[in-house]
C-alpha cells in the first residue's frame, strides 16, 4: 500500500510540475502575441465625410458593429475586468475628453486602430474585433462620427495583464485582430447598401465572432424562418419560437429593413448551397 501511495505521489508531482512548465511556455508565447508591434504596417489615408447623413451613418455603424458594446453607450469606454486572475482591462475612452483618444489620434492613427489592429506606436490592440473588412466608405463615416463625439471625461485604471488571460492566446482564443489581419491584402470595396445577397455578405462579418467565419450553422438554424420572422425577431428581441434572443445579438437591432433582408437573402443562399 504505501509502495502504491509513493507512486502516486510521484505520478501526481511529475503532472503537477509538467502542468507548471507547459503553462509558463504557454503564457511566455502569448505575452509575445500581446505585445507584438507592426511598426512596418503601411497604413492607407481615407476620405473622411463632412456632410450630416454620413455623420449619421457612422453613429449607426458605431452601434452595430459593436463599438459601443465594448467602448460603452458614450463611446468613454470602460472597464472590461478587473480580475486578479485576468487582470484589469479597460477599453479606451474614444472621445475628445480628459482620458480619450480623440483628441490626439490623427485620422491615420483612427484608419490603424480600427482597421489593422494597432496603436500608432505599431503596438496590437489587445482587445479588438477584426474590422479588416470594412469598406472605405463605412470606416470613413465611423471615423467622421467619432472625430464630433461629445467629449466626457474619464480616468480608466492602466491595462495589466494577469496570469491566466495571455495563456488564451497561446491557445487561439483571444487572438489579437492584428495577428489575423492580411495588412498587404487589398483595401475592402465598397459594397452597394440595399437588400441583396452581396450586402448580406458583406454584413455577414459581424456573426462571425460567435457563429465562425464561415455563418453556415447560424444559416441552418434560420433556414425555416420566413423573412419578416428574422427581421422582426432581431428588432423586437424576440424569436420565432417565443423565446428570448441572446443580449448578444443587441446590436442586430439596430439594423433597418433593408440590411436585416440582406442578411436574411445571404444566410438563405449559404443554406441553398449546402443542401
Amino acid at each position: 500500500m504505501k509502495k502504491i501511495v509513493k507512486w502516486a505521489s510521484i505520478v501526481i508531482g511529475g503532472l503537477i510540475v509538467l502542468a507548471f512548465l507547459a503553462g509558463m511556455a504557454l503564457y511566455s508565447i502569448g505575452m509575445k502575441k500581446l505585445t507584438q508591434t507592426y511598426p512596418n504596417i503601411q497604413v492607407e489615408a481615407i476620405k473622411l465625410p463632412t456632410n450630416p447623413d454620413a455623420i449619421a451613418n457612422g453613429r449607426h455603424i458605431a452601434v452595430v458593429w459593436e463599438c459601443t458594446k465594448c467602448h460603452g453607450e458614450d463611446l468613454s469606454g470602460k472597464l472590461i475586468t478587473d480580475d486578479p486572475i485576468l487582470g484589469t482591462i479597460p477599453s479606451s475612452n474614444l472621445t475628445a475628453g480628459e482620458g480619450g483618444i480623440a483628441g490626439i489620434y490623427t485620422d491615420i492613427d483612427w484608419v490603424g486602430a480600427i482597421r489593422h489592429g494597432v496603436k500608432p506606436d505599431g503596438r496590437v490592440e489587445v482587445i479588438m474585433y477584426n474590422y479588416s473588412t470594412m469598406s472605405d466608405q463605412d470606416l470613413g463615416d465611423l471615423i467622421a462620427y467619432l472625430k464630433q463625439v461629445p467629449p466626457v471625461d474619464s480616468n480608466h485604471p492602466a491595462m495589466s495583464l494577469g496570469p491566466i488571460l495571455p495563456i488564451a492566446p497561446a491557445l487561439g482564443l483571444l487572438t489579437p485582430a492584428a495577428e489575423l489581419i492580411d495588412h498587404d491584402a487589398p483595401r475592402p470595396v465598397d459594397t452597394v447598401q440595399g437588400a441583396t445577397i452581396e450586402y448580406g455578405k458583406y454584413l455577414s462579418v459581424l456573426c462571425t465572432e460567435c457563429h465562425g467565419n464561415q455563418p453556415t450553422g447560424l444559416a441552418t438554424k434560420v433556414a425555416n424562418w420566413k423573412q419578416e420572422e428574422f427581421i422582426r425577431a432581431f428588432q423586437t428581441g424576440v424569436l420565432p419560437n417565443g423565446k428570448q434572443l441572446s443580449p448578444a445579438m443587441k446590436n442586430f437591432g439596430e439594423m433597418n429593413d433593408a440590411e436585416l433582408t440582406a442578411l436574411w437573402l445571404y444566410l438563405q443562399s449559404l443554406q441553398a448551397k449546402s443542401q
